[in-house]
């Protein structure tokens, strides 16, 4: 499909109502210039793959200077001669310069998005613009944006009401992907020339998405099949000093750990193409600020209570978490020791508090030279619960955020907690069958038996998980 068969949407607006912020969002690119004093002073074309194609427009110069020239095209048998002539006349003209370029696409056939801010009051320029797009005739929408306190709300809507098809609330730093969407299926209604590629266009995107979502389910899957099977094995080098040796594996090995983590939530990150979450270039930082293994991460994150009993205790399991709630423990305790004797394995009571990763000579051996030294793997009841939260705070943080924010962004535990119950997202507030096939998904991955089918099922549940919360 060539550039001159794209659907053409045209953003046009006065200087710093957000004109650029809107461009941002809809074509979901960051690189988008924006800032507080006007950035646009020449038409800018951000193309969505082969499907549509935004340009930003300078904002306005002399609106109603221009009006004066062009309402003869509200009589005219071809209003748009009229804007020709006007932008042939004032090519070389300083005090129009703006009004030229905004209209080249317009004169090219564009669709229009007027962008105000509601937070501003309507001035007279303001009305000289509408009616300047009005007569124009081309299909149109008025984008009621918000960058602060909407007190001016009713005086812009009544006004755009009368020049313009369809008036939308869109706040660009806010706008997920339905009010994208919305606003897409808007436009289709009042181009009728670009309608059925418009709804192409739409269905196109809700196919990108569904595989957005797939793409992250598997990342998540697969990073617990990765931290969960995950081994560190290093010859002893002096048996006077295996405790230091012991110390320096687990050190590595959660440096480990923590590393592919943050490859995944790199991966998380990039399949949403932002570039403000802290995880961009080769030495970006992690979006989650505490660390896999901190202990305020253990504290907030991953089941609680009886939740993660359901989820992973076995017959003596349950006796030693019973003891322990009997106990009050809030930390490795009494109950958990005896439920280890009777047969248990889950660490209910240690269940807010990081595991110490079990550094490991083989029984039989001896402390000698060359004799093997293993960390893993962590077989704690909560690490995957805790690792799917963080890695759900990611997706949640990037999956509904709008490409027009510039603030990078980082969690630390206590946010991104919030965040997950705010959003309903978190492991703790899952529906009771996801969290049932990810316990069995988890026990596969534990047993070595998490073939590809298995694989399959657990994607599937957790992506429809993924549908629900980024809604």
């Amino acid at each position: 499909m060539s550039n001159t068969e794209l659907p053409v949407i045209a953003i046009l607006g006065d200087v710093s109502h957000g004109k650029s912020s809107v461009v941002a969002t809809l074509a979901e690119d960051d690189s988008v210039k924006i800032g507080p004093f006007p950035t646009t002073t020449h038409c800018q074309r951000f193309r969505v793959r082969d499907l549509f194609e935004f340009i930003d427009t300078p904002g306005f110069q002399n609106a109603r200077e221009a009006l004066s020239e062009l309402r003869a095209a509200g009589t005219h048998v071809e209003p748009l001669a009229v804007f020709r002539e006007f932008v042939a006349r004032h090519a070389s003209d300083h005090f129009f310069v703006h009004e030229c370029r905004l209209l080249e696409p317009v004169l090219a056939g564009a669709a229009l998005l007027y962008v105000v801010d509601i937070a501003q009051p309507m001035e007279p320029r303001h009305e000289a613009e509408t009616e300047i797009l009005r007569l124009t005739g081309a299909p149109r929408i008025a984008l009621l944006n918000q960058t602060g306190e909407p007190r001016h709300r009713a005086a812009w809507e009544a006004r755009l009401r009368q020049n313009f098809n369809t008036v939308i609330d869109f706040d660009a730093h806010r706008a997920d992907f339905a009010n994208r969407l919305a606003l897409l299926e808007a436009l289709a209604t009042v181009d009728i020339a670009g309608k059925a590629k418009l709804r192409a266009a739409i269905e196109v995107l809700k196919r990108d998405r569904d595989e957005k979502l797939d793409t992250t389910a598997r990342i998540i899957i697969d990073l617990l099949a990765n931290l969960l099977t995950r081994r560190h094995t290093e010859a002893l080098r002096d048996p006077v000093c295996v405790a230091a040796q012991r110390r320096e594996i687990e050190e590595r090995f959660r440096a480990e750990l923590s590393g592919r983590e943050l490859a995944a939530h790199r991966e998380i990150v990039k399949t949403f193409a932002h570039r403000f979450v802290a995880v961009s270039g080769e030495g970006g930082g992690d979006p989650l600020r505490d660390g896999l293994f901190v202990e305020q991460t253990w504290s907030l994150l991953g089941l609680s209570g009886w939740k993660l009993l359901a989820a992973g205790a076995g017959g003596g399991a349950v006796v030693g978490a019973k003891l322990d709630l009997m106990l009050g423990g809030a930390s490795w305790g009494l109950g958990a020791a005896l439920g280890a004797l009777s047969g248990g394995g889950v660490a209910f009571a240690g269940s807010r508090k990081p595991p110490g990763l079990n550094v490991k000579l083989p029984y039989f051996h001896r402390a000698i030279v060359g004799t093997e030294l293993t960390a893993g793997p962590v077989a704690h009841e909560n690490f995957p619960w805790i690792v799917l939260d963080r890695a759900l705070g990611v997706f949640v943080s990037v999956a509904r955020r709008a490409h027009a924010r510039r603030d990078e962004e980082t969690l630390d535990a206590a946010s991104l907690a919030a965040r997950l119950r705010e959003r309903r997202a978190g492991m703790e507030e899952a529906p009771p069958d996801l969290r049932k096939a990810l316990t069995k998904a988890i026990r596969e991955i534990r047993r070595g038996r998490f073939d590809p089918e298995r694989r399959e099922s657990a994607v599937a549940a957790l992506r429809e998980w993924l549908r629900q919360i980024a809604a």
